[in-house]
């Protein structure tokens, strides 16, 4: 027995020593432009710091052209305050720094150069700040973050729209814009689902293959005004009535057409009751009285026998 585990001991040493390590440490060092003078730098993280990238980021930034890319002013602190107030200093493996290593620096991270950090070749514009304490050091972070403002969901939809032409995007921004519902309303108007991942990736002018809208931007327009006089303006913004229109359309078959004349033909009472009715939630409550002007709409249509 002991042959064996000796034997499968010494197969497993060969095997590894063959093998390359599957998951390369990332670098650890950066060069910056210090006084003029190009530095190799040693990142410095603490258990404070923002959270790393995740693999997907990673992916996406593969994908950046760096030429689109504006200047930004790299700021760190110096790592003495953090020593004095007993916190560890790491390198961007996680590693805890040994003491003596020279020319460490501590980015004050900031929206704009936390991924930039890593990803520019050179830190060409950079400001080290003697700061008093940890404290001055978070409170600089946090006022910067303060005036820091990353564009919302829609927001970015038309980043994306401009940066590609991408008709769908174009569709939905507008549709946003001109009503002010979200995004997410925009998307069920047009008869769309748009992934954020997507988004991104069209904002950089990665233009991939966009799911086409099933309605145009006049239909979905003119669906919003007679949701807005059936239901309430308010009402047409959010996400329930448009949702239990899709639900019955695809349930049914039914037409646009014939979801308008059912949605013109329900009474104020009917919309109070189905907005207000205790049956679950108000999109299955509105989905019920769709559903049952449309059958009656129908029924009227149908001549009567002789």
């Amino acid at each position: 027995m002991t042959q064996v585990t000796n034997k499968v001991a010494t197969a497993t040493k060969e095997v590894q020593a063959n093998v390359e390590p599957c998951c390369p440490k990332a670098k650890t060092t950066v060069i910056a432009i210090i006084d003029g003078v190009e530095k190799e730098v040693t990142l410095a993280r603490t258990m404070y710091s923002m959270d790393a990238l995740k693999k997907s980021q990673e992916k996406l930034l593969e994908e950046v052209d760096k030429s689109k890319l504006l200047d930004e002013i790299f700021h760190f602190a110096k790592p003495e305050i953090f020593t004095q107030a007993g916190i560890k200093l790491l390198d961007l493996n996680g590693e805890e720094i040994a003491e003596g290593t020279e020319n460490i620096l501590v980015p004050v991270e900031t929206a704009n150069t936390y991924w930039r950090f890593t990803f520019d070749e050179v830190l060409k514009n950079v400001q080290i700040h003697t700061f008093e304490s940890v404290e001055e050091y978070a409170q600089v972070t946090g006022t910067s973050d303060l005036f820091s403002r990353s564009r919302n969901t829609v927001e970015k939809m038309g980043v994306a729209a401009l940066a590609t032409g991408d008709n769908t995007y174009k569709a939905v921004y507008e549709l946003c814009r001109r009503t002010g519902m979200p995004g997410s309303t925009a998307m069920a108007y047009l008869g769309v689902q748009l992934k954020g991942s997507t988004t991104l990736e069209m904002t950089i002018g990665i233009k991939g293959k966009t799911p086409v809208a099933s309605r145009s931007f006049d239909e979905a327009f003119a669906l919003y005004h007679q949701i807005c006089f059936t239901f309430t303006p308010a009402d047409a913004k959010k996400r329930y009535p448009i949702r239990a229109i899709n639900s019955v359309m695809h349930a049914g078959g039914y037409s646009l057409n014939t979801i308008v004349e059912a949605l013109k033909t329900i009474p104020s009472d009917e919309v109070h009751r189905a907005l207000l009715a205790d049956c679950g939630s108000k999109e299955s409550c509105i989905a019920g009285v769709l559903l049952k002007f449309i059958l009656e709409n129908q029924r009227k249509a149908v001549p009567l026998a002789a």
